[in-house]
């Protein structure tokens, strides 16, 4: 009876050490960041070409080619640099991309289309110069 009642004493006390481990691992390890709001989505569909701006890929729209925007999944503008879409492999390539104007940025992006001129090279453009600022 004695062993019985210390095998269940330990067992709790386990459980319990595995609850505490994981309200700790589920806790943020930095500074606390206040999230904003979901933003309102109105998508629309943006065409434009991939250029190389002082050291970072920007795309610039067929349209208005003075405008160079950046992507990002994020929804929340808190966001939006950490899911910056990194665009080197579509450097000098015409691409179209659903999303959601905002500033600067096309927030909620998907890339859906890529275009490249006739005999010009198909794939991932991994001769691109590195980006040297996001």
């Amino acid at each position: 009876m004695k062993s019985i009642a210390i095998m269940l004493s330990a067992s709790l006390f386990a459980f319990s050490g595995c609850a505490l481990g994981k309200k700790m691992l589920e806790q943020p390890s930095g500074p606390l960041q206040k999230q904003s709001a979901k933003l309102e989505r109105k998508t629309e569909v943006f065409t434009g070409k991939v250029v190389l701006v002082d050291g970072a890929y920007r795309l610039s729209l067929l349209k208005d080619p003075d405008t160079l925007l950046r992507l990002t999944r994020a929804r929340r503008e808190t966001e939006f640099a950490q899911q910056q879409i990194n665009l080197r492999k579509y450097y000098e390539k015409t691409i179209s991309v659903n999303g959601t104007l905002q500033d600067d940025w096309i927030f909620g992006a998907d890339i859906v289309g890529q275009w490249t001129p006739p005999g010009g090279d198909t794939g991932p453009n991994m001769n691109a110069p590195k980006q040297t600022r996001p």
